[in-house]
Order: structure tokens, then C-alpha cells, then sequence
């Protein structure tokens, strides 16, 4: 990879009004600079916040471009990503006297030089590097203009969620808006939208549906379908006639979705009732997909500190080691969250340090709350199989669960995922 970096011996030559529109107080974007990426949104060859890594695979051709905004040296600086003789260049733009240029030629906007550099044909680099074809955003990018934020749902640590309203052509849909706090750095950016490049793959009643991204601009949000019946957890606290046949579907709703996503190659991580949402039609949806992470069987972490232990397999308090197996003993403690009706967290009466060292027993960590159905009780005991090779996986657990309804089929059976 080349990447221009000669902006930096332009700094001390800036313009005042150059200088206005890419930089500002640290950790913060000018005005003018948001102003300068807001206008360009309206090309389809800006893509915004986009990671370089998901840029790149855009790029097939020689002349295949995009412009998007990064880092450089702490600063928001705009940057064009250009294909040439197979390789990628990430080349700033640089600004001087109130003019921004690549090499020779000097226009009053980004966008006025990329036109100007499309219609004379100018190489942008002196290896010939020309631009022919700007390549537009994925058909799941959203214009922040056609989100309308409504009303705060709740938060966690890297941002908020919201109701809102996403303008289509076609119409208004209901959404749940997921927005990264603050002005994150790229690393956070980058895991953000690795959520949502994940969940674009899915497609299934009982998952959480992605409509998009809008990350052209600050705060980057990803769009998601607004679960009418809202948190599990929430509901099952609050709603003390919901009956045992509810909770039987929520727990088949459970291992229908995680059968799905099992069966293209994801490990969710984080299976508990405060992770599960409900449709309007009452029907269990798996949600956040932070800590998820596909097409690799087995995942270890060294450092577990800020990781719910409650709902974590033998093998992964012990060697950090995640997997569908790991899935499948959390699944286990899900079921018992749902019998519990959400009236606490796993191990009630027990210190985290007293529930790790149960779970590490070499026992049943938990038996079946009172009135659970003998057969939710089987499926449970057999997600806490202590061996992980023995453990039952999602489809045989799902067979359990839901004798008489086939299994989501595997991905490599209807469809295929193409980065």
C-alpha cells in the first residue's frame, strides 16, 4: 500500500481557511469540516467513516475510486482511495490559500477537484494514477437526512439507542437507531461497523434485522429493525401473567435463531435475556452482535475482566476459549433467565467469584427453576454437558426443542457470503 502523507509538509503553508475546514480543538471536528463532508454526501462516490480495509474491497478495477473521511495525526482529514495496476493508494487531500489538490491542480471544494480531475483526466499521483470510475456506496448506506431520532431507549459504553424514523422512497419505517457516542477513534469505528457488516448477512424471524449504516458523518448510526415488543428481559419483570406456553416458544424462538447463526459459522458471545428483544407479533429476536464474530470455529481471549461470567462455559473460564459450543452452554443459562422469568441473574445467591468456581465444578452449575416443562428441563441439562465436544450443538438441540419442525438450514444450503 502507498499512502500520500505529503499533507504534513503542507501544514506550516495552510491557509486560515484551509485550516478551519481540517482542523480544530482536539478530539473534535471543526465546523467547517462537518459542513465540507455533509455536501458531499450528495456524491455517491463519498462513503464517509468508511474503515479503509471495507473501502478496499470495492476496488477491483484500475480507475475504481472513493472518497471518505479518516484520521492523520489526530486530525479529520479527507482522503481519496483510488485502484491502480492492482494496488490500493490512499492519498490525502491537501489544502493551501483556500484551494485543495493532489498535485497541479487546484479547485475551491473536494468534490469540484475529483470532478475536475474526472473530466481532464489528470493523474492524481505522478505514477499515472488517474481516476475513472467512482464507485458508490453499498445500497445498505443511509443519508443521516433521512433518519429522524425520536426517543431515547438506552445506552451502553460505545453509545446510545433510539426510536426513530428512517424516509425510504417508498415511504416511513419505524427503526431502532444504534449511534456511536462522541467522536470515536478508528479502531472504534472500525469494530462499530464490523457489527454491522456481520449482521447484513442475516436474514431470519428471530434475528434482529439490519436496514443499514449512516456512516458519512458523525455520530455513525446503524439501522435496525424497531422491536415492538421490546426487551425480554424487561418484559418478562414486568409481566407476571405471561404463561409457561410464552415461555416455552421464547426458548424454541431462542434455538431457532441461534440455529440459524450457527449454521453460518457465527459465534454470538454474549447469549443472555438482556441481549433478547421481542417482535410485534411476540416473537423472540436475538440481538447485539458487538462481541460477535463469524467464519473462525474456535476464538480465545486472553483477559475475560469485563465478559458476564455468570453465562460463561467452563472452557472459556478456564482457557478464554469461545465457539458454538460456548454458545450453546450460555443458551443453557438463557433458558433458565427465561423460567426464572428475569427475577435475577444467574447464580442468585452466589458471589461472582462463588458462581465461576460452581460453573468450574465439574457439576450441574444450575437446575431447572420450579415448573419448568420436563422437556425444556432435558435441553437445558444437556447445554451444560461439561465436555464441549460432547455438547449438543444448536441443530441437534433445536431437534429437541421442536421435534416436529425442521432446523433454519445451513447457509452453504441456500445461500452464500460474499465479503
Amino acid at each position: 500500500m502507498i499512502f500520500d502523507l505529503r499533507g504534513k509538509a503542507f501544514a506550516s503553508r495552510t491557509s486560515p481557511e484551509c485550516l478551519a475546514a481540517t482542523t480544530g480543538p482536539k478530539d473534535k471536528e471543526s465546523e467547517a469540516f462537518k459542513a465540507m463532508g455533509k455536501a458531499m454526501t450528495h456524491n455517491i462516490w463519498y462513503h464517509g467513516l468508511m474503515p479503509r480495509d471495507e473501502v478496499e474491497d470495492l476496488l477491483r478495477r484500475d480507475g475504481d475510486f472513493v472518497v471518505r473521511k479518516t484520521e492523520f495525526l489526530g486530525k479529520p482529514k479527507f482522503t481519496l482511495s483510488v485502484s491502480n495496476k492492482q494496488r490500493i493508494r490512499h492519498i490525502l487531500f491537501k489544502c493551501e490559500n483556500n484551494k485543495w489538490f493532489f498535485r497541479d491542480i487546484k479547485r475551491s471544494t473536494p468534490s469540484e477537484l475529483i470532478e475536475a480531475h474526472l473530466m481532464m483526466r489528470a493523474p492524481v499521483q505522478s505514477d499515472g494514477t488517474i481516476l475513472e470510475r467512482g464507485i458508490p456506496r453499498p445500497e445498505f448506506y443511509i443519508l443521516h437526512e433521512h433518519i429522524e431520532i425520536i426517543k431515547k431507549l438506552g445506552g451502553g459504553a460505545f453509545g446510545e439507542v433510539y426510536t426513530g424514523t428512517w424516509k425510504k422512497k417508498d415511504g416511513t419505517v419505524e427503526v431502532a437507531v444504534k449511534t456511536l457516542k462522541g467522536i470515536m477513534h478508528k479502531k472504534q469505528r472500525a469494530e462499530f461497523m464490523k457489527e454491522a457488516k456481520l449482521m447484513k448477512r442475516f436474514d431470519h424471524k428471530n434475528i434482529v434485522r439490519l436496514y443499514g449504516v449512516a456512516p458519512q458523518e458523525e455520530p455513525i448510526m446503524i439501522i435496525l429493525e424497531y422491536a415492538a415488543g421490546g426487551s425480554l428481559k424487561s418484559h418478562l419483570q414486568k409481566d407476571k401473567s405471561v404463561t409457561t406456553d410464552r415461555l416455552i416458544k421464547y426458548v424454541i424462538d431462542a434455538a431457532r435463531g441461534m440455529c440459524y447463526l450457527s449454521g453460518r459459522q457465527v459465534i454470538h458471545r454474549d447469549i443472555a435475556a438482556r441481549n433478547c428483544l421481542l417482535g410485534k407479533a411476540d416473537e423472540l429476536k436475538i440481538a447485539d452482535f458487538g462481541l460477535s464474530v463469524a467464519d473462525i470455529s474456535l476464538v480465545k481471549q486472553n483477559k475475560l475482566k469485563s465478559m458476564p461470567v455468570r453465562w460463561l462455559s467452563p472452557e472459556t473460564l478456564r482457557k478464554g476459549e469461545f465457539s458454538k459450543k460456548t454458545d450453546v452452554w450460555s443458551f443453557g443459562v438463557l433458558t433458565w433467565e427465561i423460567f426464572m422469568r428475569c427475577a435475577s441473574d444467574p447464580f442468585p445467591h452466589l458471589t461472582t467469584a462463588e458462581a465461576k468456581a460452581k460453573i468450574l465444578s465439574g457439576k450441574q452449575p444450575m437446575d431447572p427453576p420450579s415448573g419448568t416443562p420436563p422437556k425444556i428441563a432435558t435441553a437445558m441439562s444437556i447445554c451444560f454437558t461439561q465436555d464441549p465436544e460432547e455438547r449438543p450443538d444448536f441443530e441437534a438441540l433445536f431437534r429437541v426443542l421442536a421435534p416436529n419442525e425442521q432446523p433454519p438450514p445451513p447457509m452453504d444450503m441456500w445461500d452464500t457470503y460474499v465479503a
